[in-house]
């Protein structure tokens, strides 16, 4: 049964080292909710950059998103989450 448990566990952080990214052409898998937005690998994840709205908060941030915005380097980023996000 020990050894079930190590399985799993190993078999989760492979899968979660498996969805950091170090460069952006490790991103290929996401998709940005429209035109404005640059898929980019910011601090080792996949992330839906806004390329026209700046931020000093999050609440400056809108738009559809699913994973919820985040205000970082006065940039709106949309992702930080498992599979990368949308």
């Amino acid at each position: 049964m020990k050894a079930v448990i190590c399985l799993v566990v190993l078999a989760f952080c492979a899968a979660a080292m498996a969805e950091e990214c170090r460069q952006d052409s490790e991103c290929a898998h996401v998709t940005c909710p429209e035109n404005d937005y640059r898929v980019d690998c910011y601090l080792r994840q996949c992330t839906c950059t806004h390329v026209t709205q700046t931020c000093a908060a999050v609440r400056d941030c809108t738009g559809d998103c699913r994973f919820g915005w985040h205000c970082l380097d006065g940039s709106c980023r949309c992702g930080f989450g498992f599979g990368g996000g949308n």
